[in-house]
Parts: C-alpha cells; structure tokens; sequence
C-alpha cells in the first residue's frame, strides 16, 4: 500500500540525493529484502554532547523520551551499527534511489 503518489515519492527521493552531498549527512537504504532488522521497532537517535556525555533520544506517538542510562544507551549505539551494517553503503544507496527517481 502507498503513502504517496508516485510524484510525491520522486521528490522525496530527489531531496534524499540533494542532502547526501552534505558533508553532515550519509544517507544508507536498507533494503526491503533485508527482512526483519533492529530498525523496525521504531526511530531512535544516539548522540554524543560537547561534554561527550552520550544520550539517546526514542520517540513513539505522542511521547518521546531522553535516555541516560549508559546500558540503555550503550545498547541503541550497538543497533545503531547493526542497522549500518545491514544498509546498503551511500554509493548502492544513492544508486537506488536514483533507480527509483527513474521508475516513478
């Protein structure tokens, strides 16, 4: 089932390819024959402070919360990598989308 009109998806997937150009930003696709991966029990973040103090960062509907606990913390870093990993690396990934920029 679609989200989005086929014109929709194209930009979107455009914009994917503008922002990989940003030296801050690496865009990876896991592919969808990838089956089950740690990503899909939702989005997360993993970040480091200035203080390098690391936080994590879950959000669902309606609630999003701050994660301090190291081992908490420690564990979204390790699927953090387990998702990179399973990826497809920027160079397949940006191939991908421009394949799909082409078939929509």
């Amino acid at each position: 089932m679609a989200v989005a009109n086929a014109e929709v998806m194209r930009g979107q997937w455009q914009h994917l390819l503008e922002v990989r150009t940003l030296r801050n930003v690496e865009v990876q696709v896991m592919p969808a024959a990838c089956g089950f991966h740690p990503g899909l029990n939702g989005p997360f973040v993993v970040l480091e402070t200035k203080e390098h103090q690391h936080l994590g960062y879950i959000e669902s509907q309606e609630v999003g919360c701050v994660v301090h606990d190291p081992a908490v913390v420690s564990a979204l870093g390790l699927r953090y990598g387990k998702l990179r990993s399973r990826a497809l690396n920027s160079v397949e990934s940006a191939r991908l989308i421009e394949r799909l920029v082409g078939e929509a």
